[in-house]
C-alpha cells in the first residue's frame, strides 16, 4: 500500500467522521429549539465550525493540499466546537430536569435496607438507605 492510498483513505475517513459530526450537529440544532437563544446560538456556531472544516477537506485531493494555515484553522474550529459542546452540556446539566435527560426507560432506583451488603446493593441497582 503506497502513501497516496494511505492519504486517500485518511481523507475519506476524516470526511466520514465530519459527515457524522455534521449530522449530529443538525440533530442537536433541531433539539436545541426548546432551549434559550444563547444555547441555540452556541449550537449554530458549532455547526458552522464543522461545516467550515468540511469545506476545507472537500477541496483537498491529498493531505499535501491542506496548508498549515488550513490545518491550524481547522484545529481552532474544532477546539471552539468542543468548547461549545461543553458549554451546552453544562447548560443542559444545570437547567434540564433529570427525567427529560434519562427518558422513561431509565431503571428505577430501588431503596434497599441498610443491612444489605454494598456489593449486593450495587448488583441489584439499589440505593442503600439508613
Amino acid at each position: 500500500t503506497g502513501a497516496p492510498q494511505v492519504e486517500a483513505r485518511t481523507l475519506a475517513m476524516l470526511r466520514g467522521l465530519l459527515h457524522q459530526l455534521h449530522g449530529a450537529c443538525a440533530r442537536l440544532a433541531s433539539g436545541a429549539r426548546a432551549f434559550p437563544s444563547s444555547v441555540q446560538e452556541t449550537v449554530g456556531h458549532v455547526r458552522h465550525g464543522v461545516e467550515g472544516v468540511q469545506a476545507s477537506l472537500a477541496r483537498a485531493r491529498s493531505l499535501h493540499d491542506l496548508s498549515e494555515l488550513v490545518l491550524a484553522q481547522s484545529r481552532e474550529k474544532m477546539a471552539r466546537a468542543q468548547l461549545g459542546i461543553d458549554e451546552l452540556l453544562e447548560h443542559v446539566g444545570q437547567h434540564t430536569p433529570l427525567p427529560w435527560l434519562v427518558g422513561p426507560f431509565a431503571p428505577a432506583l430501588v431503596e434497599c435496607p441498610e443491612d444489605v451488603p454494598v456489593e449486593m446493593a450495587k448488583w441489584h441497582g439499589c440505593v442503600t438507605v439508613g
